[in-house]
């Protein structure tokens, strides 16, 4: 977490109703080593924002490739994957750019993960192209459970 920055966090805890003001505190002592009885620093504040066990937590992974040829609104794009059946795999997932364009995968070329891409207006050699890819996350478990007991 950042300092000034909004974060949503997920946890397994009794059921608490909105509006309710929570506080989050680091422990002394660091991850691996053992705990050292001291007093908990204030971590973060903010407020329960809903208590709904059908929430979906989402991680996103952003796969980026480099233009290698570009003419017009077409351009060869490589480094995003290492052969041509991931290429197939991810033609139906959508592609932008960190310029603003959006694309789509028409073909894989050769052997290595390179593929030819169609995007909605002209693309600067200069630009990179992303892919979002999204997984299901749930929660970790500590691994100890020595904060519990005090």
């Amino acid at each position: 977490m950042q300092a000034g920055q909004h974060a949503v966090a997920s946890v397994y805890a009794p059921i608490m109703y909105p509006p309710l003001p929570l506080l989050a505190f680091k422990l002394p002592g660091g991850e691996g080593e053992g705990r050292q009885s001291g007093p908990a620093q204030l971590a973060a504040v903010g407020a329960l924002r809903d208590c709904n066990p059908d929430r979906i937590n989402l991680k996103r992974i952003m796969l980026t490739g480099v233009p290698v040829r570009v003419h017009r609104r077409r351009a060869t794009v490589r480094f995003m994957f290492h052969n041509p059946d991931d290429v197939r795999w991810f033609r139906p997932v959508e592609l932008f750019t960190k310029y603003g364009r959006r694309g789509r995968i028409t073909e894989p070329l050769g052997t290595h993960g390179t593929m030819k891409c169609l995007f909605d207006s002209p693309l600067q050699q200069r630009d990179t192209v992303c892919m979002a890819l999204y997984k299901r996350a749930f929660p970790r478990w500590p691994r100890d459970m020595g904060f519990a007991e005090r």
